[in-house]
């Protein structure tokens, strides 16, 4: 049980981020240079950042400088035998495909699962994962290939990065468990943006590759009410939970006939086989 502590935890995943391939060479308009920071100190660098919930690289730069205890930390906790600044910091960590640390919550989630820690997040004869998208970059002056990009009316373009999440939930806990995250981003050799939709796509393939056999209940906000998501669903063999609203599915809504009388009470209907939409009469679903 050693392991469940947040050493135990963070030297799981170091040991998986020590094995993420070797080091490039950085280019400079003088010469090519080995990095003189390791990747794995970057990697759990940028791990401390968030575990310590710091609010900018900036910040975790200066308090770097000043605070031993966060110098004590770091190598004591997190491993980190150097510490990059915030310039080395994203130049390494530009390096990492994003798949380059699937493995490490694979291994974390593999070893609650050994050690039957997932029992108490059981939950209708499965597991609920919620999935849900959010930004985490944003700029109209700072861009990579893989932006994705918006055009505004005056001309100007603002450049951004997305990322769909997913953790395991459950009603009566507090704690989360997460898995790889599936990044919103245009892919190598295309044009045009990619989306929520696609990237959903991406996430529950590589989930189900990974974890073949886990009963699982996605749980999802009303932009994932579509047919063709819904068919991707039941292909993978995962039961879901999918919000809807009546402006965005009112033929559902009006074939249904859901009463809802607020001054005196509430009927609910549950209905087996409902069709989605006129568009896709033959995807069913159950509607509640």
């Amino acid at each position: 049980m050693s392991q469940l502590t947040a050493h135990g935890l963070f030297d799981l995943v170091y040991k998986r981020f020590a094995v993420i391939g070797n080091p490039k060479k950085i280019k400079t308009p003088q010469r090519e240079r080995e990095p003189s920071i390791s990747l794995v100190d970057c990697l759990m660098s940028g791990l401390a950042i968030f575990s310590l919930k710091y609010p900018s690289l900036l910040e975790f730069e200066e308090d770097k400088k000043v605070k031993k205890t966060l110098r004590h930390n770091l190598k004591m906790l997190f491993q980190v035998n150097q510490a990059p600044c915030d310039t080395q910091l994203r130049e390494r960590l530009n390096e990492v495909e994003p798949s380059g640390i699937r493995q490490s919550f694979k291994t974390i989630f593999a070893y609650l699962q050994r050690r039957k820690m997932l029992k108490p997040y059981e939950y209708l004869g499965g597991y609920l994962l919620s999935l849900d998208g959010t930004g985490y970059f944003s700029s109209q002056e700072i861009h990579c290939e893989n932006c994705c990009e918006k055009h505004h009316k005056d001309g100007s373009t603002t450049y951004y990065h997305q990322m769909l999440g997913v953790v395991m939930v459950h009603p009566n806990q507090k704690v989360v468990i997460p898995f790889a995250p599936e990044p919103i981003m245009k892919q190598d050799g295309q044009n045009k943006n990619d989306c929520e939709r696609n990237a959903a796509r991406r996430l529950l393939e590589n989930f189900r590759r990974e974890h073949p056999h886990l009963k699982v209940i996605i749980t999802e906000d009303g932009l994932s009410s579509n047919a063709p998501h819904i068919e991707t669903l039941k292909a993978l063999n995962c039961s879901y939970i999918l919000g809807v609203k009546p402006g965005d599915h009112r033929f559902l809504f009006e074939h249904e006939e859901v009463i809802d009388d607020s001054r005196t009470t509430h009927r609910f209907k549950f209905i087996n086989n409902a069709p989605l939409n006129e568009a896709n009469f033959d995807c069913k679903i159950n509607f509640l």
